[in-house]
């Protein structure tokens, strides 16, 4: 494939796109509830499994940042940039799979260390946010790829996708931070 062709685009309803992204959501928060919980995990280095999260999550919010960053830039409204170069759009693809990828064991470890956890308002509300982020991503990925969804509804998505994730962040690293200090 040359950089001038472009990948196909499917004619996925905008419904579909929604539809998937609540299936996964809501099988995430199913999947979440039923399992025994705590369990005892692998920590590696870290001194537990809430450190290793906070950790991960804080890389993770990097990469998120850069997501935003080269979407406003891609989309013309990064003040005071000029027009994007060729490279943002790789570099916003590139940083979207790390972060995806990295964000993989960080999830495994809240369904299946913690579950659903409806203990608190923080957790209750770290658990709603963690299974509709998932929810958006997903519908972000198939709506990227379909041809009926406008621009805006991307960028609407993108939006979602991201505050779900700073949200996530500030429900359980920040709050790890601040009740633990920055230990491993």
């Amino acid at each position: 494939m040359t950089s001038t062709e472009t990948t196909p685009r499917s004619r996925v309803p905008p419904a579909a796109m929604l539809l998937a992204g609540s299936g996964v959501a809501i099988t995430l928060g199913v999947v979440g509830s039923v399992g025994d919980t705590p369990r005892e995990l692998p920590v590696a280095w870290f001194s537990s499994a809430q450190s290793l999260k906070a950790w991960s999550a804080s890389a993770i919010l990097i990469l998120v940042l850069a997501q935003l960053a080269t979407a406003l830039w891609m989309y013309g409204r990064l003040p005071g940039a000029r027009q994007a170069p060729a490279w943002v759009a790789p570099v916003h693809r590139a940083t979207g799979r790390v972060a995806f990828l990295l964000s993989l064991p960080v999830a495994f470890y809240c369904l299946y260390g913690f579950g659903f956890d409806t203990s608190t308002p923080r957790t209750l509300a770290h658990s709603l946010a963690g299974c509709l982020f998932y929810g958006a991503f997903t519908a972000k990925m198939i709506g990227i790829r379909s041809r009926r969804l406008p621009g805006w509804g991307i960028a609407i998505l993108g939006g979602t996708v991201f505050t779900l994730f700073v949200v996530l962040w500030a429900l359980s690293a920040l709050w790890w931070f601040d009740a633990a200090g920055l230990n491993w």
